[in-house]
């Protein structure tokens, strides 16, 4: 269930300044003002589909290891992806229900590029048998800039369901992800509507320095032509 007080993802300052850096505009003042008016009040009253509904933005839960959720709305639809924004100004950056661009958390992802098609944007329901992918990321700082990441993605099982009252007919899908030169290995896990592909709830570690990231869609953002 998503809890109804605010979750401070990473730090409370927005990051800021030029070029592939993210940066939240002041203009964003009614976005953020829609997630606090959820996301304040009674701390540990479960949100509810009629709240959710009265949002005028698409919506998301998204929360850090066994952390509390918080709610983020969707600012902007971007080249490089959908911007989701926080109530404290921290930014989710994704594509296809991939998170592939961060701001304000502990370390945050600066970009991501595929050797070909990520089949985490609506194909993933079309496997079959296992198929690989090689990503490269760039981190803040030059600590880990272009680390280049191998994933195998796998079909698990059909599970149902729940988010905020409504139940799915979803596939589980695992990515086993390998970064050889960090020696960094972990899972990640997408459940995705039977039908489209569409991610409804994702489980992703965005980076090695914290807990993977759980990502719930509230509300999707309305189809485009």
């Amino acid at each position: 269930m998503i809890d109804r007080r605010i979750f401070v993802l990473g730090s409370a300052a927005i990051v800021s300044g030029c070029g592939d850096t993210l940066r939240v505009p002041r203009v964003l003042t009614n976005v953020y003002n829609a997630a606090r008016l959820v996301t304040v009040g009674m701390e540990d009253t479960p949100l509810k589909r009629a709240q959710i509904s009265k949002i005028p933005y698409a919506s998301m839960g998204a929360k850090i290891g066994k952390g509390p959720r918080s709610l983020m709305i969707l600012a902007h639809i971007k080249v490089d992806g959908l911007h989701w924004v926080s109530a404290d100004r921290a930014i989710l950056v994704t594509r296809g229900g991939r998170v592939v661009k961060t701001a304000g958390l502990p370390e945050n992802l600066r970009d991501t590029r595929f050797s070909g098609k990520d089949p985490v944007d609506k194909t993933l329901h079309r496997i079959t048998t296992p198929i690989t992918l090689q990503r490269t990321l760039d981190f803040d700082g030059d600590r880990y800039y272009g680390l280049v990441v191998e994933s195998t993605f796998e079909r698990v099982a059909e599970e149902k369901l729940t988010i905020v009252e409504l139940e799915f007919n979803l596939i589980l899908v695992r990515e086993r992800v390998r970064a050889k030169t960090i020696n960094w290995d972990h899972e990640n896990y997408y459940w995705v509507d039977i039908s489209d592909g569409f991610v409804w709830k994702s489980r992703q570690h965005i980076a090695r320095s914290f807990a993977p990231i759980e990502i719930e869609i509230l509300k999707p953002p309305a189809p485009t032509a």
